[in-house]
């Protein structure tokens, strides 16, 4: 083996065996570190309340200026009105105020005042059955006449 060859195999050899024990020395110590870490947790927690653990930071929460509620609110009130109306069944609720409404029409035809006005109205009615008889002959004949000077 030559002098190079020697020197540079020694000097190989010494760095390999300073790497390895530099290696499983820091290996230890970070072995011990974190077993230290570990005892100082349980006997601190056993004083002291453990740590939170990593929180996220709280991101900032922005509320909807007066315009954005408004229009929310007339959106959620129009929503309402909608679906009221789409769940509505709309023959029950003609057949309420038909009920209503004639219920209310016999209430006021029951009354004494309507039932005179009632027995005015068609003692006038029979009472005119000729004059109207009278009218209508009265009308034919002119339509006649009209008839005779429109084709001569």
């Amino acid at each position: 083996m030559g002098f190079t060859t020697g020197f540079l195999g020694g000097l190989t050899l010494t760095y390999s065996l300073l790497y390895l024990s530099v290696y499983v020395h820091r290996s230890n110590r970070t072995y011990q570190s974190l077993l230290l870490r570990q005892q100082a947790r349980l006997l601190n927690s056993k004083i002291d309340p453990p740590e939170p653990e990593y929180e996220p930071p709280a991101y900032r929460i922005e509320q909807a200026g007066l315009d954005e509620q408004l229009k929310d609110r007339w959106n959620r009130e129009v929503e309402g009105i909608v679906r009221k109306v789409q769940t509505t069944d709309w023959e029950a609720v003609r057949i309420r105020w038909e009920n209503r409404i004639s219920s209310a029409f016999n209430g006021v035809r029951n009354t004494e005042k309507a039932q005179e006005l009632e027995q005015r109205f068609k003692e006038n009615v029979v009472g005119t059955g000729d004059s109207t008889q009278a009218v209508k002959e009265s009308v034919q004949v002119a339509v006649s006449g009209k008839r005779l000077l429109e084709e001569k």
